[in-house]
């Protein structure tokens, strides 16, 4: 179908495009050859007489253009959803939608296997994709996820937290010590002179934007540590500290399922840290949808389970 000289069944195949960057990863979500993916670009470039998707290194980067295009085709492809289901009663069982959640390393380790879990029970015929938190060009991650990426839902820290995106506080964590086995004797504590003067291996955001929670509040308190290893993920660190004198300040219910697995003990931090929260939010224009209201929900009962748990 045909609007004002454009082919609307392009608009899909934009938003993938422009959400992809790569001809190839697009052709295979649209189920297409990549020579007729590569001729709906060519379509599209023609008709925006633009080119869109410029190469950038070893990539496609979108151009201005394609940058201001991006939330307004998800806009019209979720009204069109919308419109779509508007008649339809929504039933878990016979769930086919492919939900696509953004989060931390954290938050995808400790939530969302009971998330997955839970989904393959009430929706079988659902999936879930999740995808590390976005490196946003402005630092805004939470409209990174939602508006130029167009992911469902986003989890963050409540410090990254976007005020123009509805939201709902899904769980909340303290910070605590993890030390390895070997090193620590059973109920041998860590003081704060030990923390202050021993061997730390420290988690740091891949964007470079701002500090970890305990970084920040140990930079606001004036208390110096040292780092002798710094990793991107929470997970990593269980593999820094085994074996060493180490210690590794993480969210307590990561430390206690890393212990679990590995010769560690975990013992509370000697500093008074302020609990975190992490948030779920979510597009305006999607606050709507059956579907999307029905596994936010789906996301709170199992971050509750979590907390009885």
């Amino acid at each position: 179908m045909r609007y004002r000289r454009l082919d609307l069944n392009l608009l899909v195949a934009l938003d993938v495009l422009l959400e992809e960057c790569s001809v190839s990863r697009a052709a295979q979500r649209l189920h297409l050859g990549q020579s007729a993916t590569s001729a709906a670009l060519a379509r599209l470039r023609e008709h925006f007489a633009d080119p869109l998707l410029v190469p950038v290194g070893r990539g496609l980067q979108p151009t201005a253009l394609a940058r201001r295009l991006a939330p307004k085709v998800r806009e019209v492809l979720d009204l069109a959803g919308d419109l779509a289901q508007t008649s339809t009663a929504f039933d878990p069982a016979h769930c086919e939608r492919r939900f696509t959640l953004v989060a931390s390393d954290y938050v995808a380790a400790t939530l969302i296997p009971a998330v997955s879990r839970a989904l393959q029970r009430c929706a079988p015929a659902a999936s879930l994709v999740v995808r590390e938190l976005y490196l946003a060009r402005d630092g805004d991650q939470v409209a990174e996820a939602l508006a130029y990426r167009r992911s469902d839902l986003a989890i963050v820290p409540q410090a990254r937290v976007n005020p123009d995106y509805p939201q709902a506080t899904l769980l909340e964590d303290e910070l605590c010590c993890m030390v390895c086995a070997e090193h620590w004797l059973e109920g041998q504590a860590l003081d704060l002179q030990r923390y202050r003067e021993g061997e730390h291996v420290l988690r740091e955001f891949a964007d470079g934007q701002g500090l970890s929670l305990d970084a920040q509040h140990l930079r606001d308190i004036g208390l110096e540590r040292r780092g002798v290893a710094t990793v991107q993920g929470f997970a990593l660190m269980a593999d820094f500290v085994v074996g060493t004198p180490r210690i590794a300040t993480l969210f307590r219910r990561q430390a206690e399922a890393l212990a679990r697995r590995y010769p560690l003990r975990v013992l509370p931090a000697p500093v008074d840290f302020p609990r975190a929260a992490q948030v779920l939010q979510w597009h305006p224009q999607q606050a709507s949808d059956p579907v999307l209201a029905w596994f936010r929900q789906l996301l709170l009962e199992q971050a509750a389970l979590l907390d009885q748990g």
